[in-house]
């Protein structure tokens, strides 16, 4: 996982949910951030394409499960960009 790209998407979340940055990790997802609903999951999706200047595949971001996941789907389209 490149550390680059996990800590922009680290922090989006932390910005999405008002937390400090370090209660983010790979494995933060729906099931242990109690505010992380469908409405979140749309927030931080569209919160992510801003910061990356990508447009995330529909499919693929309604089905990432926590937030390593997210991040691999980034780095996948953001090295296909380079």
């Amino acid at each position: 996982m490149n550390q680059e790209v996990f800590d922009r998407v680290r922090a989006v979340v932390a910005a999405i949910f008002e937390v400090e940055v370090a209660e983010v990790d790979a494995e933060t997802c729906a099931a242990n951030m109690k505010a992380w609903d469908s409405l979140a999951h749309l927030m931080i999706i569209t919160a992510v394409e801003r910061s990356f200047g990508v447009k995330l595949p529909r499919l693929e971001s309604y089905t990432v499960k926590n937030v390593g996941e997210l991040t691999a789907l980034v780095e996948r389209l953001t090295s296909a960009a380079s």
